[in-house]
């Protein structure tokens, strides 16, 4: 069995390099042009954003922010007599109550916090110590909807685009379609919305690959809008950026829109993704008493040890399946066969599964040896109590 230290070891020795799951620059940007999952037809693009209470699949919306580029002016053009506010009209924000308290991190994040006041939960700005308007989930998701409805008008349906640079980690759809689906309303929004599309593969194959060094969003508001006080504190700010990006990148003949649905992808393809990556996530869950050290450790580790347990729920490995391996002295043997760029990581990753099994190993050893010799005691007296 190699000692812990030895692990810890080559773990540390490891966390300098360049691994697969961490993105730089252009790296790891997976575009969908030439395999749209969206029909050609007369789309319009709304760009949102979401505030959560975390980043995992059990975590809830609790801020809705869109932008409806040019939709005051379609109105205009199609002689609405009711005068529009250009800005209510372009805009949408929404806060919803969660069931759930935000995260340490998400609280950071958005500068939201839940408090309790007379019973009362409700949702507060820390930065402004403000309460905040809220709606309930379902009311929420009506209301947006609604307002969805409306920017659609005659056209075909809406482009929703989004912007997620770390693509690994990209929950957008996924914790959309889990929300919509508490309530049965995945039918009803699939009617409005037809697909999705997150603008780090429009930016990524359209825009200037010799000044864009990095996709995410402060370092696009640098290098491509070329100013770096520009907020994207709010998932309204954050939506009006990628708005004003998308529009400097894709400037030309063709629309926003023809730009966008090549790289855009169904809501029927959303849904199969959300279903894969509910099992992955089971399976990484499952793998808890595995990692479940290292999580507590600082942010590198952490970091490479949440890369290699999805790396192993990707290729199909849960708990169970690797204890069964083990059982089997397959275990090794088949670790070895999944593919990573990385030797280094692949060696981690070897030694912390083994190491895991091999210590239950032991301690189980350990275990039935010590009820052994308290069985042999436990004879041993019965015996002479008898003989006495």
């Amino acid at each position: 069995m190699q000692p812990r230290q030895n692990l810890m070891c080559v773990i540390f020795q490891s966390l300098d390099a360049d691994h697969q799951y961490k993105m730089s620059g252009l790296e790891g940007v997976n575009g969908m042009k030439g395999d749209s999952k969206v029909p050609k037809g007369n789309y319009k693009v709304v760009i949102y954003d979401f505030e959560t209470t975390g980043k995992s699949l059990i975590d809830e919306i609790c801020h809705i922010g869109c932008y409806a580029p040019n939709t005051s002016e379609q109105k205009k053009e199609n002689g609405a007599e009711e005068k529009v506010d250009e800005k209510d009209n372009e805009m949408y924000s929404q806060y919803i109550m969660p069931h759930r308290n935000l995260s340490f991190s998400a609280r950071n994040a958005y500068g939201l916090v839940v408090v309790s006041l007379d019973y009362q939960r409700m949702l507060r700005d820390t930065n402004t110590g403000k309460l905040l308007k809220t709606k309930s989930e379902i009311s929420a998701l009506k209301d947006w909807m609604k307002w969805l409805e409306e920017v659609k008008g005659d056209s075909d349906g809406i482009i929703l685009v989004h912007h997620a640079h770390d693509q690994s980690r990209d929950l957008h759809v996924p914790l959309l379609l889990v929300s919509l689906g508490r309530y049965n309303l995945v039918s009803q929004f699939s009617n409005i919305v037809k697909g999705f599309c997150n603008s780090v593969n429009v930016i990524s194959d359209l825009g200037d690959k010799s000044l864009i060094t990095s996709l995410s969003l402060r370092s696009l508001c640098k290098t491509v809008l070329k100013d770096t006080s520009l907020s994207t504190y709010t998932a309204k700010d954050r939506c009006t950026r990628i708005n004003e990006i998308l529009s400097s990148v894709s400037a030309g003949n063709q629309s926003l829109v023809d730009k966008v649905v090549p790289f855009a992808m169904s809501v029927d393809q959303g849904q199969a993704d959300l279903r894969s990556l509910e099992t992955i996530q089971k399976a990484q869950y499952s793998m808890r008493p595995i990692f479940a050290e290292y999580f507590s450790s600082g942010y590198k580790l952490r970091s490479q040890m949440v890369g290699i347990r999805r790396c192993l729920a990707e290729n199909g490995l849960d708990y169970n399946k690797l204890m069964d391996l083990d059982k089997q002295d397959k275990l090794a043997g088949e670790l070895e066969k999944l593919d990573l760029q990385d030797p280094e990581q692949k060696t981690v990753m070897i030694q912390t599964v083994t190491s895991h099994f091999e210590d239950k190993a032991v301690a189980g050893q350990e275990g039935e040896g010590g009820d052994a010799s308290n069985q042999a005691e436990d004879n041993k007296d019965s015996n002479k109590s008898q003989q006495s």
